[in-house]
């Protein structure tokens, strides 16, 4: 079966101190890498496309943004260098608001001097990288970590995001889970929403089903090795085995 490489990135920033952000540099790197490896880059909804008609390329590299910061802009001449697209996820509350992204995990950066880094992607902006083949998916409606709520509150996060995105950029075919979290349950409503696909973060690959696509998290802060064990080849595929959910606790 011919299963995409899917890459998680967030922000693109060299002096941004989180976990969250990688240097344009080290993105380049990581993208030659692949292109070296003949990969050909398509976004997830046209990899979930070619997937089901069975005409997905032998390798595939699906690169995606969650959060949608402005510094993502930063990573389009790279992406257009190598031939490849991206996907970018878009949290629904901040289009065409001017304010800084927040929710957990990101406020504590809203009162230091790298405040500019939550600064949202505008609606100019997203639209421009629409027409460069991008596609614009949905991060939810304001961020929250949708298994901790009801499914009324669920239903409701999944699918006015996919109302707003597609008012402005005519669709959104998929969805990111915000922190990765996701379970059976939150996987049925994004369908149930009208979404054709969505996708997580985790070490293990084993589970791979349309709602719930997993994805390798690329990080600013990973040392060499750790980068290696995350995208070669012989990782990659490791991931994908049986026993991955035990190399992912080693």
């Amino acid at each position: 079966m011919r299963v995409p490489v899917m890459l998680c990135y967030h922000a693109i920033s060299s002096s941004w101190p989180t976990t969250l952000a990688v240097s344009l540099e080290r993105f380049a790197a990581q993208l030659e890498r692949f292109a070296d490896r003949d990969y050909v880059g398509l976004t997830f909804a046209e990899a979930e496309r070619r997937r089901v008609a069975g005409t997905l390329p032998p390798r595939t590299l699906v690169v995606t943004f969650d959060d949608a910061y402005a510094s993502t802009a930063a990573a389009a001449p790279v992406l257009r260098q190598f031939g490849y697209p991206a996907t970018v996820f878009v949290v629904g509350d901040f289009l065409g608001a001017d304010q800084l992204l927040h929710w957990p995990g990101i406020d504590q950066w809203a009162e230091t001097t790298h405040r500019e880094e939550l600064r949202p992607l505008g609606i100019d902006g997203l639209r421009s990288l629409q027409q460069e083949g991008w596609e614009i998916g949905s991060h939810t409606m304001t961020h929250p970590s949708l298994p901790d709520l009801a499914s009324d509150e669920c239903l409701s996060e999944l699918s006015e995001s996919r109302s707003a995105i597609s008012d402005y950029f005519g669709g959104c075919a998929t969805i990111a889970y915000p922190y990765g979290h996701v379970d059976a349950r939150v996987a049925a409503l994004a369908e149930q929403a009208g979404y054709t696909a969505g996708c997580y973060v985790a070490y293990s690959h084993a589970r791979d089903e349309p709602f719930r696509r997993p994805r390798v998290a690329a990080s600013g802060t990973d040392g060499r090795i750790r980068e290696w064990t995350k995208m070669a080849p012989l990782p990659i595929l490791m991931r994908r085995s049986p026993l991955a959910p035990l190399l992912g606790r080693l």
